[in-house]
């Protein structure tokens, strides 16, 4: 347990020197991966083809291997040391706003964070309101503290013990995890649902700007659902334009990541997508003469229980094709913005861009919904097929690349102009 005394000597500065440290050197790994691969593996494989040049091939793409798991695993070790520094930042901010509140109406504290004493009876409403938060608030620091620095002990733990691993596939499965606790950690930053909100309403103006807008990209369907959190702003995570829930539309992807869409088709990613769009409010866009199938839809007209049959009847090209639903929603409305600026709700394309027998050149291929944004950027997204939950799109990139051939990544914010 992280005592009070604890918490407001600590330096979360260092946990964010750390990361930085460990993204550089994941950097490196990659680099040298990609370099053994272009420069070594592939000029031996294209050009010394007897058996002595395939075992000196195959011994460049053992160590490109190695180099690419040893990316995952130090980007592992980046995420969790900057989940540690953001979890400890905001629960010294609590701290400094429980010493605030005391001054204000003068209650000493102990060292362990708690008033000495309990205003009277008699004492003035304000006081006793002031005292009851302050106790709320050291309780939420110290919880955050404490939940951050076990979750940091045990994933580190974790990580030193894979560090002999070096089968990229293996070690992708790792980042996984530890995206997964880096998420863990910002979500135990938030009060728990049930909490007075007039505990919550305290927390949260005890924030930064910048720590505010933190938790607004990283935990929406947390604070979206918290008693205390100000109304602007659960509107502005979810929509100010009202057109469709964007808070919903990433629950319903967090919630059905690993579940069977309500309808197959050949490839659900982009399915995966609609339905979290579909779930979140976004409303049909159907032809009077064509139904669904018409050349400027999207959405559905029910069908008849077959699969195959109500995939090419009763559903809009748009509805499972990435392509076509991008190009639909920047018709409509969206609008590309950078990867820097993307935010819950966003959809991620993969257009292709690097050479691949079976994906021609230019073509959008799969689609994925932005579920969280962290602190420095790092884009979480969740999809179907295959199926993944908060993982990073700047860590799974390079894995992606190797397979497919390089991509270019479109951010698309839909903005529907029918309704």
């Amino acid at each position: 347990m992280v005592t009070y005394a604890e918490l407001i000597s600590a330096h979360p500065r260092k946990w964010k020197d750390a990361a930085g440290d460990w993204a550089a050197l994941a950097k490196y790994a990659l680099n040298a991966a990609n370099d053994v691969r272009e420069q070594g593996a592939k000029p031996l494989a294209e050009n010394w083809a007897d058996e002595v040049g395939a075992a000196a091939a195959a011994d460049f793409v053992k160590l490109a291997n190695q180099l690419e798991s040893a990316y995952d695993l130090l980007l592992s070790v980046k995420m969790v040391m900057e989940g540690m520094y953001t979890s400890l930042d905001l629960a010294m901010s609590t701290a400094h706003q429980l010493t605030d509140l005391a001054r204000a109406y003068d209650l000493a504290l102990g060292e362990d964070g708690l008033p000495l004493e309990c205003p009277a009876p008699s004492a003035e409403a304000d006081k006793q309101q002031a005292y009851a938060e302050i106790v709320a608030l050291r309780d939420q620091a110290l919880r955050q503290a404490t939940e951050a620095d076990e979750r940091t002990k045990s994933e580190l733990d974790r990580l030193a013990a894979a560090v002999g691993i070096s089968d990229p596939g293996e070690a992708l499965k790792e980042q996984n995890r530890a995206s997964h606790t880096e998420m863990e950690m910002l979500a135990a930053d938030i009060p728990k649902e049930g909490t007075n909100p007039a505990a919550v309403r305290a927390w949260w103006n005890g924030l930064s700007q910048e720590q505010q807008q933190v938790l607004m990209r990283a935990e929406p369907v947390e604070l979206a659902g918290l008693d205390g959190i100000p109304e602007n702003v659960k509107r502005e995570m979810r929509g100010t334009d009202g057109k469709f829930d964007r808070v919903k539309m990433v629950q319903y992807a967090l919630e059905n990541w690993d579940k069977k869409d309500p309808i197959q088709f050949d490839n659900n990613c982009t399915n995966f997508v609609s339905q979290a769009l579909d779930h979140a409010g976004m409303q049909h866009k159907i032809d009077p003469w064509a139904g669904a199938r018409g050349d400027d839809t999207w959405g559905n007209t029910g069908g008849i229980g077959i699969d195959t049959i109500d995939a090419s009847m009763y559903y809009s090209k748009t509805w499972a094709g990435a392509e076509n639903q991008q190009n639909f929603m920047l018709k409509h409305g969206g609008e590309e913005v950078p990867a820097s600026q993307a935010r819950p709700g966003d959809i991620i394309y993969y257009e292709q861009q690097g050479p691949n027998e079976e994906i021609e050149h230019g073509n959008t291929h799969h689609a994925a919904v932005v579920t969280a944004v962290m602190p420095g950027g790092e884009i979480k997204y969740t999809q179907h097929q295959d199926s993944y939950q908060n993982v990073s799109l700047q860590g799974r990139l390079p894995a992606t690349e190797r397979a497919e051939g390089q991509q270019r990544i479109r951010v698309v914010r839909p903005h529907p102009d029918w309704y």
